[in-house]
Order: C-alpha cells, then sequence, then structure tokens
C-alpha cells in the first residue's frame, strides 16, 4: 500500500497564476519511516523553490514504495515546476491510477492543466475532486472550477461554482473578489461591494483589486474607503496600469 502523505497542493492566485502552498494530511500515513522522510525532503525542496533536488528522493521514495499515489503526485508537481509537462502528466495519471479517490493530487493535476490551458481538462478534474465530500479542501475544487468557468466566459456558471464555494467556506478571497467583479459588471453594485469587503478582509490587495474597490466604494458612498483604496494603489501601485487608468477617470495623467 502507498505512503499517503499529502502533496504539496497547488491553488490559484488573484492574477490566476498558480501557487504552491504546504498543507497537512488527513488521511492514514504508512509506518516506513524512510519514505516518508523522503517525501519530508522532497516537500521542503519544494517549498524553496529547489525542483530539481525534489526528483532523487521522490525517486528513492519509489524504489521502496513503488505503488504510492502520493509519492508519484509529488513527483508530479516537482516535474511541472521544471516545464517537464509529459513527464509531469505522466507522474499524475499514475498517482490517480494507483488511487483514484486521491482528490487533493486530482485537484493539483487540474491545476497544472489549467496552467497549460487544457482548461476542459481541468474543469474535469475538478469537478471530478469537488464530489468527494470528505475533502477537506472541497470549497477550493469549486473556487477553481469558478476561474476555469471565467476563462471559458461562462460567468454564469462562474457564479454558480463561487457561490457553492463560499457557501462551504465564506473566508474565501479569489471567489469573493470574481464575484465582485461580475456582480459589478451586472451592475449590481451593492451585491459587489458585499463580496468586496469580504475580500478586502481576508486578502492582500493588487492593484486590480483596489481599482475594483475604487469603483464600487464610490458607487455605494463609501467615500472614505474609496479613498483609502485610491491611497493604496498611488503607494504600493505606482507604475501599474490600473493607476493610469484611476488618474485617467479623474481626468489627469
Amino acid at each position: 500500500m502507498g505512503v499517503k502523505l499529502r502533496p504539496i497542493a497547488l491553488l490559484f492566485s488573484v492574477s490566476l497564476a498558480l501557487t504552491g502552498c504546504v498543507t497537512t494530511d488527513s488521511r492514514p500515513v504508512n509506518e516506513n519511516r524512510a519514505v516518508v522522510d523522503y517525501m519530508n525532503l522532497a516537500r521542503g525542496y519544494l517549498q524553496e523553490g529547489y525542483s530539481e533536488r525534489a526528483v532523487r528522493p521522490l525517486e528513492r521514495a519509489l524504489e521502496i514504495e513503488p505503488d504510492s499515489a502520493s509519492v508519484h503526485g509529488m513527483l508530479g508537481m516537482a516535474y511541472q515546476r521544471q516545464g517537464e509537462d509529459q513527464l509531469a502528466e505522466r507522474a499524475f495519471n499514475r498517482a490517480l491510477a494507483i488511487d483514484p479517490d486521491a482528490s487533493d493530487i486530482r485537484n493539483n493535476f487540474g491545476a497544472f492543466l489549467f496552467s497549460r490551458n487544457r482548461l476542459q481538462d481541468a474543469y474535469h478534474q475538478f469537478e471530478l475532486a469537488s464530489k468527494d465530500v470528505a475533502y477537506s479542501q472541497r470549497s477550493r475544487t469549486f473556487e477553481n472550477m469558478g476561474i476555469v468557468a471565467l476563462r471559458m466566459g461562462r460567468s454564469s456558471l462562474a457564479v454558480e461554482h463561487f457561490t457553492r464555494a463560499l457557501r462551504l467556506n465564506s473566508n474565501l478571497p479569489r471567489a469573493n473578489l470574481e464575484l465582485a467583479t461580475i456582480y459589478k459588471e451586472q451592475g449590481n453594485l451593492y451585491k459587489g461591494w458585499q463580496h468586496y469587503q469580504a475580500f478586502d478582509e481576508a486578502a492582500e490587495q493588487s492593484a486590480r483589486s483596489l481599482l475594483l474597490g475604487i469603483e464600487l466604494a464610490t458607487a455605494n458612498r463609501a467615500q472614505g474607503k474609496a479613498a483609502s483604496y485610491a491611497l493604496r494603489l498611488e503607494r504600493l501601485y505606482p507604475g501599474s496600469k490600473e493607476l493610469k487608468q484611476y488618474r485617467s477617470r479623474l481626468g489627469y495623467e
């Protein structure tokens, strides 16, 4: 039986790029200490950005536990970060062949596919992971499905997925930000402002989000908030296109 250490989870950032973070596993861990140590060593390398160094300990782990879905899944991430797409996909597929119920690996595979603009394939992986009601990051899979739906130009479907994600976990900045954006575009400025305030309480601001905040705060007569966002946009993102847009609306460059 393979070691059940959960790999590093890939989640979407506000910029639609991919970021990595380490989470702890809730699944049983095999007692083979050597494999656990190899996994932890590889995880540390990936955390520090040394993806090439992560491969060797994972290969050593597979010499001991060749049918460990978690080791294959982490190997897929190491290859992904090196730009070895074929090796990464092979490793993810091997992991899921061993353990089709590994929703964490399936979510990571979906993130890999999204990064390669394989939107339908990514959506399918997230959809399968979202069916696992015991998955501790299930809310993230719905959020990811919403992001893919946005990329496909299906805003109504995105709203459905983001709303479902927030029912499971109300503290999801990306889902709140995207809903704020969608509702603003639809003219529902009050609802957009509600989601934006939830986003503002839980996330670091980008130039894009600050400009959105200025617009929604102004529309909802929260002038103090609008001024605060404008000051932060000036201070934090002096060369951004968003600042240029804001200044243009004020009538100066």
